[in-house]
């Protein structure tokens, strides 16, 4: 018998947003190639913020507000780990993001 490894990858974790406040409603966040949704609430329905981030490291982070403004972003402002801990997490201001765009770095 030979066993291998998949041919595919999962992505990079870079880390994790909280989408509820004084909850431990949580989304994880990948290295991904395109820009992706916190995430998608189908109860609601609809795109849910974040309140507060925290990234694990190896990762350069931008968030944004709509998918049209994290596709049409130019230079935006980039966030990098290690930061926060459970129950310390850096908050983002008003208004929130809903969409994001992570990469590797190194």
């Amino acid at each position: 018998m030979t066993l291998s490894a998949p041919t595919y990858s999962e992505p990079y974790n870079c880390g994790y947003v909280l989408t509820a406040r004084n909850s431990s409603a949580y989304a994880s966040i990948s290295a991904c190639t395109d820009c992706t949704a916190i995430y998608y609430n189908q109860s609601i329905p609809g795109y849910q913020d974040a309140y507060a981030y925290s990234l694990y490291g190896g990762c350069q982070c931008s968030f944004h507000l709509s998918e049209e403004k994290c596709r049409g972003a130019i230079d935006p402002p980039m966030y990098e780990g290690p930061t926060g801990t459970p129950g310390k997490e850096p908050c983002f201001e008003d208004p929130n993001p809903k969409w994001y765009k992570c990469a590797t770095i190194g």
